[in-house]
C-alpha cells in the first residue's frame, strides 16, 4: 500500500527525484511559496543551493531557517549537524580546509552578522563538551568583539573552573585573555584573582622549564605577567603599577609597592594588589639574584655565595652577635659578580618580609608559589642567604646541616660554615678543620682575588664571593691575616706570628704592604728575627729585598732563617743560624745565595705556594692564634 504524502512532502519528493536542477528548483520554489513555515521545505531549498555550490543563495536559505526556526521547541537534528559542520570548518586553519569546509567558510561570509551570532550561540548552546563550548564562544568573540561584555565573563569562569585540565589552562592564557585584553569585561573580584594566579603560574612554569632561547623566553614571560597584572588591575580599579623594564633597578618596583601599601585600606592584608605586586617583584628580584649567583665558566657554572665580611676579632663576640641582629647589613660584591646583585637580594628580602607581615598575606603567598615546584630550589637558596642577611646564625647552621643542603657542593657548604664560624667567634680547631676541607676541594677555575675583602667601618658587611680558587684562597688568607695582625700590638708577639703574616701578605700583593712595613719596624726594634721556614715560603721580591736591606744596613739585627748552605760546607752548616753581620764568611755566602735563590723564585705560583703553606703549617697557625 503506497504511503500518502502530505502536500509539502510531495513537492519535496518531486524536487528530489528529478535530475534536472532547474526543475528541482522550480518544485522547491513552489513548495516555499505554498509552505513558507515548513522546516523540511526550507531545508531542502538550502540543500539544493548547497549542492549547486551557490554560496550566496545557500546563505540566504540558511539565514531564513535560523531566523524562522530558532525558537522552535526542539531544534531539528539536521540543522544542528549543519551548523556544527560549519563552525568546525571555521576553526580549521586557513589553507588546510577540505572542499566541503571551504564551502562553509565562503558561505559564512554571505551571512549577516546577526545570523552569524545566532549560529555560533546555537552551536555553543547545544554543545555537550565544555571544551568545545569554550572554543565556540571564543570563535564568537573573535568575530563579534562587541559581544565580549556579554559572553566573556561566563567563558572565563568556565575556563578557570576547569583549569586542572591543561587544554583549558592553555585556552585561557593563550586565547581568551589576549582576546579580551583591550576590552576588559566586568568580572567578580574572586574570578579576577583566580585569573591572575593562573597566568602567573603558567608563565613562571614556562620560563623555568623552557630549555631553548631562555633569555628571550624569560623577558617575554615577564612582560606578559606585568601585562596580566595591568589587565586585572583595570578590572578591579587598582592604582596602576610600574611596567616591566628589563634594565630597571628592582628598588623602583619596591618603592611603588610602598606607595600601594601606604594608600591601602586599614586592613592591607585584604588588598590583593599588595599580594600580587609583592609576589611578582619578589620572584622577579629573586630570579635575577639567582642568575647573578651563577657565573658562566668555560665548562660549568660558578656558584656565588653570601658570607659575612671580616670583622675586628677583638670585639666581644656577644656584642658582635647583637649587632648582627640589629644592624641592616651592607652587601658588597666581588667581580665578576653583577653589582646589582645586592639590590636584587634586598628587594627580595623586603617583599618577603611584607608577604609574611600577617597570616592572611602569608597564606595567600604560600598558595601562589606552591603551585610552581620549580621555584623550590630558588627558595631554598634564598632562605639560606636570608638567614645570613638577617644574622640568624643558628638558623643558618641548621639549614646548612639539613637534608636540603645536599644540593650544594661540599666546597660551598664548608666555605659557608667557615664564614659562619668566624661571625660566631668560633675560632677553634673546627675552624681549621673546615679550612683543610676547603683546601682539599679547591676548584680548578682560577678566577680573581677579592676586591672587597678588608675591614669595613659599617657595623655589618656581607660579601658576595664566587667559588673560584683565588677568591676562596684570598678569603681564607685574609681571615688569617685579620686574626694574626691583631697580635702585632703585643710586645711579646712571637716570631712565628710575624713570619706567618709575612708569608700570608704575599697573596694579592701589595694589598697588605702596610702590615709588612709594620713587621719590619718590629724586627728592627727587636734587633732579631727567627723564622725557620723562610726559604720555603717567602718569595715576594719586595719582602726579600727588605731582608737584603737589613743585612746591608742594620748590622745589629740578627736574622735566623735556616738558610740553605753551599755544597762546600753543607755538613758543617746544616743547622747554622746567621746574623746580618755574622763573622762566619760561610754564613754570609749562604745568606747571599738564599737572597738570590728567593728572588729567582719570585715568579712562582703564589696560589699553589700559599695553599701548600696553609696545609703544612695549619697547626702552627692554630697555635699562633691561640698564643697569649
Amino acid at each position: 500500500m503506497m504511503e500518502v504524502l502530505s502536500s509539502e512532502k510531495y513537492l519535496i519528493a518531486r524536487a528530489k527525484e528529478t535530475t534536472n536542477p532547474y526543475t528541482a528548483k522550480a518544485w522547491i520554489i513552489a513548495a516555499k511559496t505554498l509552505f513558507p513555515n515548513d522546516f523540511g521545505v526550507q531545508f531542502e531549498a538550502y540543500e539544493i543551493e548547497k549542492n549547486a555550490n551557490n554560496f550566496e543563495e545557500a546563505a540566504k536559505c540558511l539565514s531564513y531557517i535560523i531566523m524562522t526556526f530558532q525558537n522552535a521547541h526542539q531544534t531539528p537534528a539536521n540543522l544542528l549537524n549543519e551548523i556544527s559542520s560549519m563552525t568546525s570548518a571555521l576553526r580549521v586553519p586557513e589553507g588546510t580546509t577540505t572542499s566541503e569546509q571551504e564551502f562553509y567558510v565562503k558561505m559564512f561570509q554571505y551571512i549577516s552578522y546577526e545570523v552569524q551570532h545566532k549560529i555560533l550561540l546555537l552551536t555553543a548552546a547545544h554543545s555537550n563538551n565544555n571544551l568545545d563550548h569554550c572554543r565556540l564562544i571564543l570563535l564568537l568573540l573573535k568575530r563579534f568583539p562587541q559581544a565580549i561584555s556579554t559572553h566573556a565573563p561566563r567563558l572565563l569562569e568556565t575556563l578557570v573552573q576547569n583549569i586542572a585540565i591543561p587544554s583549558f589552562k592553555e585556552m585561557l592564557v593563550q586565547e581568551a585573555i589576549p582576546l579580551v585584553y583591550n576590552r576588559p569585561p566586568e568580572l567578580q573580584g574572586k574570578l579576577v584573582h583566580q585569573i591572575m594566579a593562573v597566568c602567573f603560574e603558567y608563565y613562571l612554569n614556562q620560563m623555568l622549564t623552557e630549555a631553548e632561547d631562555k633569555a628571550r623566553v624569560t623577558v617575554e614571560c615577564w612582560r606578559k605577567i606585568f601585562d596580566i597584572l595591568e589587565f586585572c588591575g583595570k578590572i578591579l580599579k587598582w592604582e596602576p603599577f610600574a611596567p616591566y623594564k628589563k634594565g630597571w633597578s628592582k628598588d623602583i618596583y619596591w618603592q611603588k609597592i610602598i606607595q600601594i601599601v601606604q594608600s591601602a585600606p586599614p586592613r592591607p592584608s585584604e588588598n590583593k594588589q599588595i599580594l600580587f605586586c609583592a609576589t611578582i617583584v619578589f620572584i622577579l628580584s629573586l630570579q635575577e639574584y639567582i642568575n647573578f649567583s651563577r657565573l658562566k665558566g668555560k665548562d660549568s657554572e660558578i656558584e656565588v655565595i653570601l658570607v659575612e665580611g671580616l670583622k675586628d676579632f677583638k670585639i666581644d663576640v656577644k656584642r658582635r652577635q647583637m649587632e648582627s641582629v640589629l644592624e641592616i647589613p651592607q652587601v658588597v660584591v666581588n667581580g665578576p659578580v653583577n653589582p646589582d646583585a645586592p639590590n636584587c637580594l634586598v628587594t627580595s628580602y623586603n617583599c618577603w618580609q611584607l608577604l609574611h607581615s600577617n597570616e592572611i598575606l602569608k597564606k595567600d603567598f604560600t598558595q601562589l608559589i606552591i603551585r610552581i615546584p620549580a621555584l623550590s630550589l630558588w627558595i631554598q637558596k634564598f632562605l639560606l642567604d636570608l638567614s645570613v642577611y638577617v644574622g640568624q646564625h643558628e638558623e643558618t647552621h641548621s639549614l646548612l646541616q639539613s637534608q636540603n643542603a645536599r644540593i650544594m657542593s661540599p666546597l660551598e657548604k664548608n666555605v659557608r660554615l667557615f664564614g659562619l664560624a668566624l661571625v660566631q667567634g668560633s675560632i677553634n680547631v673546627h675552624l681549621f678543620e673546615l679550612l683543610n676541607n676547603i683546601l682539599q676541594n679547591l676548584p680548578v677555575t682560577n678566577g680573581h682575588y677579592l676586591q672587597n675583602v678588608g675591614l669595613y667601618s659599617a657595623p655589618r658587611v656581607l660579601m658576595l664571593i664566587p667559588l673560584t680558587k683565588r677568591a676562596i684562597l684570598h678569603y681564607i688568607v685574609q681571615t688569617l691575616i685579620t686574626l694574626l695582625k691583631a697580635k702585632l700590638s703585643d710586645p711579646d708577639c712571637s716570631n712565628s706570628v710575624i713570619g706567618n703574616l709575612l708569608v700570608l701578605s704575599q697573596l694579592n700583593w701589595p694589598h697588605e704592604s702596610t702590615i709588612v712595613e709594620i713587621i719590619f719596624e718590629i724586627i728592627k726594634s727587636r734587633r732579631q728575627f727567627s723564622y725557620p721556614v723562610w726559604t720555603s715560603y717567602v718569595v715576594n721580591v719586595e719582602i726579600v729585598e727588605e731582608f737584603m736591606y737589613l743585612w746591608q744596613n742594620c748590622p745589629d739585627v740578627k736574622l735566623e732563617l735556616s738558610l740553605p748552605t753551599s755544597s762546600s760546607n753543607l755538613a758543617a752548616a746544616s743547622s747554622r743560624r746567621i746574623g746580618t753581620r755574622g763573622v762566619d764568611k760561610g754564613a754570609k755566602e749562604d745568606f747571599k745565595q738564599a737572597i738570590r735563590q728567593q728572588i729567582a723564585r719570585s715568579n712562582e705560583d703564589l696560589d699553589e705556594l700559599l695553599t701548600q703553606f696553609l696545609q703544612q703549617q695549619h697547626m702552627v697557625l692554630l697555635q699562633n692564634i691561640f698564643e697569649k
